[in-house]
C-alpha cells in the first residue's frame, strides 16, 4: 500500500508537469517563429523534451514498482535508465544549440551577416516562461516533499525545470539590456550576437547538471553502492541498533535504483542462532527506514567464520 501511495503522488506531479511543460513549449515555439532567436529555440526545445520525457517518466513510475516472477525486486532499474538517456538528450540539445549560435556569430563577425533581435516579444515571452517555470518547479518540489524527497524522477525533473527557468530569465535580462543599446554604438554588435553570448553562457553554466545525473544513473544501473554519506549513516545506525545480539554484522551495503533502496547486511553468528531472529530484525529495520526512504528492501547475508572439520578422510 505504501509503495502504491508513494508512486501515485509521484505520477500525479509528473502529469501536472506534462501539462505545464506543453503550454510552455507551444508558447516558446510560437515566439521563436517570429524572432528566430536561437536561445528561444533552446528554451522551447528543452521544454518540449520535458513534455516527452515527462510522459515517459510517468509510465516508468507506474511500471517500475511492479514485481513479477522474472523480476521479483521490481523494475526500479528503469528509473536510472530513463535518467541516463534523458541526460544524454539534454546534453546533445545543449551542444547542437551552442553550435548553431556559434555559427551565426561567426557569420556576423566575419561576413557581416545577421538579423537584429526583436526585444519586445522576447521580453514578454521571458516573463511568462519564468512565471510558468516557477509554478512547475513548485509542483515537482511539493510532490517530492510529500515522499520525503525520495523520488529521483521528481528530483531530476525539478532540476531540469530550474535550468529552464534560468534560461528564460537569462533571455529576459539580455532583452532588457539590448533595449538600451542604440544602433551604431560600440555595443551594437550585441543587437545581432546577444543570442550567442547568453546561450553559450547558459550552456556552460548548466551542462554539469545533466552530466552529474548521467554519472549517478550509470552507478545505479551497474549496481554500485550509494555515495551519499547521510543515507549511509542513517542505514548503518538503524541496522546497528536493531541487529540481534547473537549476530555481529561485518558490513552494510546500500544499493539504490530510482526510489528503491536495497540494504544488504552481512553478518556472522556469535553463538547458537535462529533465522527467525534475523527475520524479525529485518522487519524492524525496514520499518525504521521506510519512514525516511519509503521504498526499502532488507536482506541478511550470513557469513560463517572459517573452521576445519574432519570427516575421517578429508579436511573440509
Amino acid at each position: 500500500m505504501l509503495s502504491t501511495n508513494v508512486k501515485k503522488i509521484e505520477q500525479q506531479s509528473l502529469k501536472i508537469g506534462i501539462f505545464i511543460n506543453l503550454l510552455m513549449s507551444v508558447t516558446g515555439l510560437i515566439v521563436f517563429s517570429f524572432t528566430h532567436l536561437q536561445a528561444l529555440f533552446l528554451d522551447a526545445s528543452f521544454v518540449l523534451v520535458e513534455v516527452i520525457s515527462g510522459i515517459i517518466a510517468a509510465n516508468v513510475s507506474q511500471v517500475s514498482q511492479k514485481r513479477t516472477k522474472s523480476f521479483p525486486k521490481g523494475l526500479f532499474i528503469l528509473e536510472p535508465l530513463y535518467i541516463f538517456f534523458k541526460s544524454i538528450l539534454v546534453i546533445s540539445l545543449m551542444t547542437v544549440t551552442a553550435w548553431n549560435v556559434s555559427c551565426k556569430a561567426y557569420e556576423y563577425f566575419f561576413n557581416g551577416i545577421g538579423t537584429q533581435i526583436k526585444t519586445i516579444p522576447v521580453l514578454i515571452y521571458s516573463i511568462v516562461m519564468v512565471i510558468l517555470g516557477f509554478c512547475l518547479l513548485e509542483v515537482y518540489r511539493h510532490g517530492n516533499a510529500k515522499v520525503n524527497d525520495t523520488s529521483e524522477l521528481l528530483f531530476v525533473e525539478s532540476k531540469n525545470s530550474l535550468i529552464d527557468v534560468m534560461l528564460s530569465a537569462g533571455i529576459g535580462v539580455v532583452a532588457i539590456f539590448l533595449m538600451f543599446i542604440p544602433e551604431g554604438s560600440p555595443l551594437s554588435f550585441l543587437l545581432y550576437t546577444g543570442d550567442f553570448f547568453i546561450t553559450v553562457t547558459l550552456v556552460i553554466t548548466f551542462v554539469n547538471q545533466p552530466i552529474g545525473y548521467m554519472k549517478q544513473a550509470v552507478r545505479e544501473i551497474l549496481g554500485g553502492t550509494i555515495t551519499v554519506d547521510a543515507v549511509k549513516q542513517k542505514v548503518y545506525s538503524t541496522v546497528k541498533k536493531n541487529t540481534p545480539s547473537k549476530w555481529k554484522f561485518e558490513k552494510v551495503l546500500v544499493f539504490k535504483a530510482g526510489m528503491h533502496l536495497q540494504v544488504e547486511v552481512h553478518c556472522v553468528p556469535q553463538e547458537a542462532f535462529s533465522i527467525s531472529d534475523l527475520n524479525e530484525a529485518a522487519q524492524v529495520i525496514k520499518e525504521g527506514l521506510v519512514s525516511a526512504f519509503k521504498l526499502v528492501d532488507i536482506s541478511f547475508v550470513i557469513e560463517f567464520p572459517d573452521y576445519t572439520c574432519y570427516d575421517g578422510k578429508h579436511n573440509i
